[in-house]
């Protein structure tokens, strides 16, 4: 295989049985693929295959707890595209997520509806340090922080555990967040 001087995203750089993936690169169907603009680099002695960033592009890692919004969902799974770590602090580039059903609560749930809706804002913890990143909301800190009417779009305020919409009045359940952002004082 012909070595480049520079990667872009989605770029082969071997298949998986040549090198072992390290960072800044992603498998797809056992092709190791470059996540990001950069260096491609062969370690022969460890048998890794990395890229070296051009630019120090801030890519969320293992551990990270960030903000989403809920973009897409079905019963059992949603894409989460994440905003920044908070709401100060935006991510520059777009990444997304896969939350699946067994990673939003400890106990058993029928559908990711119970907990979640589109265009939620959430606050989810990465679990990976590739693509696609695969994000939990297990934990008591992480949840829906800002939630709207599935009626008709205003923001759900919270009133002891549930939400209420003060302008149609519909009342909608969800996994809240410790720090739920529209509450009622």
């Amino acid at each position: 295989m012909k070595q480049r001087s520079i990667v872009t995203p989605g770029d082969m750089l071997c298949i998986e049985e040549e090198f072992i993936p390290h960072a800044g690169v992603y498998v797809d169907s056992g092709v190791v693929r470059a996540l990001i603009v950069g260096k491609p680099v062969y370690d022969i002695v460890n048998r890794r295959v990395y890229v070296k960033p051009i630019r120090n592009i801030q890519v969320p890692k293992s551990g990270d707890v960030v903000l989403g919004v809920v973009e897409q969902m079905r019963d059992e799974v949603a894409i989460v595209r994440f905003v920044g770590y908070d709401i100060n602090k935006p991510l520059k580039h777009e990444f997304r997520g896969v939350l699946h059903i067994s990673q939003v609560a400890e106990t058993r749930i029928q559908s990711l509806y119970e907990v979640i809706r589109l265009s939620d804002v959430i606050r989810v913890k990465v679990l990976n340090n590739y693509i696609p990143f695969i994000v939990t909301m297990k934990d008591i800190r992480l949840g829906v922080i800002a939630a709207f009417c599935s009626r008709c779009g205003a923001p759900l305020t919270k009133e002891k555990e549930v939400l209420k919409c003060r302008a149609c009045g519909n009342r909608e359940m969800r996994k809240l967040a410790p720090d739920y952002l529209f509450t009622l004082k």
